[in-house]
């Protein structure tokens, strides 16, 4: 079913994803693991180990175009076409390389050495017009005035542009490369980054980025992975996390491994090494992509091809470890929950009085406190704060890299009582200072519900103080206040389902508020009631209605939808496994509902947590209880299944009508992990571009072609697509980023 999410409204990056391949131990994992042809040929078993192929020489100028205007592709097709019939992955090595071109190029002056360049990409782009990943540029990294590869041999530096300390060539030929295929990852690869050059490689990155270059990626051939002097050892896992940082930190790239190989005729040597990287690698959110450099042993260039992983037939104990440590769902796939890997969350929450559980993040990819973020827990006394409820929850999830819910800024139910004593005046100054002072200590919520609508209204003035209940402006404004404070959470309204999933109050708020140009990111829909009936006669809500109540709902104010505080209270496990195997497969497989939280963890007994009748814990004694033995299940069978995990759309943080500055610079997949495996992050350069204008109410009204935003919005004020005064938004169809433009006629 075509996706209709966002349809009125897609201010969102649709996050481009590749479709996991069904071969090699990655199979499903948050990112791929590859390797290379073989002397030239790809061995029968290739997909048992890999889901990535990158040609070792075989689709290099210098082989396919050995005589000029002369294609020989049968190397590279042999590659291309595996990958085509496997749906695994292709990367092509590489477009430009020093090392690795014609030698009739070096004959040649400047402007037939630019005429054979565009050549060569003009038969690439021929030849393989839908590539998925392309090393664009090849080892050019310049240390004491020479290149890491073979360059100043022909006039390819002149003809691209010239080199004055910029690298200008290797911009220009990113750019060529962008023209000629607009959807594909463009990436910047060389060697010695991870330590002799790492500085000139983030250096050489950032120097192309300032020119426009539209790099969307740092390749980083990691060849350093054995070090000698005080003892042959592995580099240590410590120095790679540091070294991988700051080169993502720096060039604000994500990164692949594109060459990895620990040469060493020692099998216990090379499993020690691939045991202390692959681990980090796979579990650092922003590389992207590993492909190891060696299958076979003897069958590669690089330390006399032992860097193979199968010697005379047999697998050596590198990968034999490997084989074991992509069987382990909680170390590649569900890292972070057992829905790790999907765009929508499924998070949990933790209840007042409890310890956050130390394997809380081996079941849950986000995490809301009960309580204790609330403004009448933190505040009980006016000016004098204790975060330390909160700060327990938000700064684990930091750590953990879980998403974090602020359950909830404004709650007319959780509000402090010295509030009672307040007028108009000071009760506005207090709700404002309630909002700074939260924004101060927590600067990057994934999400907050900015209001929990119930119990307003008595013993204090809040409504008053933030405009009034006149189609409820006091709710508009608290999401424009959230909004200057958090422009890139998602803004929330959380309100509790009391009919029935029919004629929703919720809905009506919201839609009342986006009237008022509010900047509402979603709708939390509390999930109550779960069961109907008591006893023997107890059953399970029916799903029917629920299907049919989230599309009304949904129809009205075209925002995604989460669920949360899903919980089935009950000691009867069979029914509580009966409703979580009715539901769950409904909100996971919607298109509509980005994400759900369920509520309650560990099976506790007592006032302080829960009512032995109604505890909806999902561990007892240790013990999984059957709905969470059948989640599990659900999530391993259904992972690779595209239509149910992997809702392509990005949750919209909308603007404040009146601040452009708050466009969105970087839209955010759902999942919140920069767009994770596939994710393109690219820059907007000095060409054409085109554009896509909606009015504030998310209908798309034209499109147009400029060169970047200023232009575009120049030349929306002169359209006719902006026929009144408003304010209108342009998003570019490549990078997805979003600006809000005011109109005045």
């Amino acid at each position: 079913m075509k996706s209709t999410m966002f349809k009125a409204f897609a201010f969102a990056l649709a996050a481009s994803t590749f479709s996991f391949a069904g071969v090699g131990m990655a199979d499903g994992a948050a990112k791929f693991l590859g390797n290379i042809t073989t002397a030239g040929e790809i061995p029968d078993n290739f997909g048992t180990y890999w889901n990535q192929i990158t040609a070792e020489y075989e689709c290099v100028w210098i082989n396919v175009e050995k005589e000029r205007g002369k294609y020989d592709w049968t190397g590279c097709d042999l590659a291309y076409n595996w990958a085509k019939t496997n749906n695994a992955h292709f990367t092509f090595h590489t477009l430009l390389w020093g090392s690795q071109k014609p030698e009739w190029l070096n004959k040649l002056d400047v402007d037939e050495t630019k005429k054979a360049f565009t050549d060569w990409l003009d038969a690439v782009k021929e030849h393989y017009p839908d590539l998925e990943m392309i090393e664009v540029v090849n080892e050019a990294v310049k240390t004491n005035n020479n290149y890491h590869s073979n360059f100043k041999t022909s006039k390819l530096i002149e003809a691209l542009g010239g080199d004055n300390d910029d690298y200008k060539f290797v911009v220009t030929a990113f750019k060529m490369a962008r023209e000629r295929w607009p959807e594909a990852i463009l990436i910047y690869n060389d060697y010695n980054t991870i330590l002799w050059q790492k500085n000139e490689g983030i250096d050489l990155i950032k120097k192309i980025k300032a020119q426009g270059a539209p790099v969307d990626a740092y390749g980083m051939q990691f060849h350093e992975t054995t070090l000698q002097g005080s003892g042959y050892r592995c580099l240590s896992s410590a120095v790679l996390k540091r070294v991988l940082h700051e080169a993502h930190e720096q060039t604000g790239l994500p990164i692949y491994i594109t060459q990895y190989d620990v040469g060493d005729k020692n099998d216990y040597f090379q499993k020690e090494c691939y045991q202390e990287h692959i681990p980090l690698l796979m579990e650092t959110e922003y590389v992207k992509g590993i492909t190891l450099w060696g299958y076979v042993y003897g069958k590669t260039w690089v330390t006399d091809g032992n860097s193979g992983l199968i010697k005379d037939g047999v697998e050596r104990p590198a990968l034999t470890w490997l084989k074991e440590y992509f069987k382990n769902p909680n170390a590649v796939r569900y890292g972070h929950g057992i829905a790790d890997g999907a765009y929508k969350f499924l998070g949990n929450m933790i209840a007042d009085k409890q310890e956050i559980p130390e394997d809380f993040q081996a079941y849950w990819n986000q995490v809301s406190p009960e309580n204790a973020c609330t403004w009448t827990v933190i505040e009980k006394e006016r000016g004098k704060y204790d975060w330390t409820g909160c700060d327990n929850v938000y700064y684990w999830a930091q750590t953990k890299k879980v998403s974090f819910n602020f359950r909830s800024l404004l709650w007319g139910t959780h509000t402090p009582s010295w509030l009672y004593n307040l007028d108009v005046d000071e009760t506005r100054k207090a709700v404002e200072n309630w909002f700074d002072k939260a924004a101060m200590r927590y600067p990057k919520p994934y999400m907050i519900e900015v209001v929990n609508y119930s119990g307003f209204g008595s013993g204090n003035k809040i409504i008053e103080a933030l405009g009034g209940n006149d189609d409820y402006k006091f709710i508009a404004t608290a999401f424009k206040m959230a909004r200057k404070r958090w422009p890139h959470a998602i803004l929330a309204l959380n309100a509790i389902d009391e009919y029935g999933w029919k004629n929703n109050q919720g809905a009506d708020i919201i839609q009342k508020i986006q009237e008022q140009n509010a900047p509402v990111d979603a709708y939390q829909i509390i999930f109550a009631p779960l069961v109907q009936g008591s006893g023997p006669e107890a059953q399970c809500f029916s799903t029917e209605r629920i299907q049919s109540g989230i599309q009304e709902i949904y129809d009205k104010i075209k925002l995604p939808l989460y669920i949360t505080e899903y919980s089935v209270g009950t000691n009867n496990d069979s029914l509580q496994k009966a409703c979580y195997s009715e539901h769950i497969p409904l909100f996971i497989e919607s298109e509509i509902i980005a994400g759900v939280n369920l509520w309650g963890y560990l099976y506790e007994v007592g006032a302080n947590v829960w009512t032995d009748e109604s505890n909806p814990g999902l561990i007892k004694d240790g013990v999984d209880r059957p709905a969470m033995t059948w989640l599990k299940e659900y999530f391993n069978e259904h992972f690779y299944d595209s239509k149910n995990m992997w809702n392509k759309e990005g949750i919209t943080r909308h603007p404040l009508d009146s601040l452009d500055s708050i466009a969105m610079e970087k839209p955010i997949a759902i999942s919140d992990k920069d767009g994770r495996f596939g994710g393109k992050i690219r820059l907007e350069q000095n060409t054409l571009q085109n554009y896509d204008v909606f009015d504030v109410q998310g209908v798309r009204l034209s499109k147009l072609s400029a060169y970047g935003f200023s232009d575009a919005a120049a030349t929306l004020r002169t359209s006719n697509a902006a026929k009144s005064s408003a304010i209108y938004f342009l998003r570019n169809r490549t990078t997805g980023k979003m600006r809000s433009v005011g109109i005045a006629r």
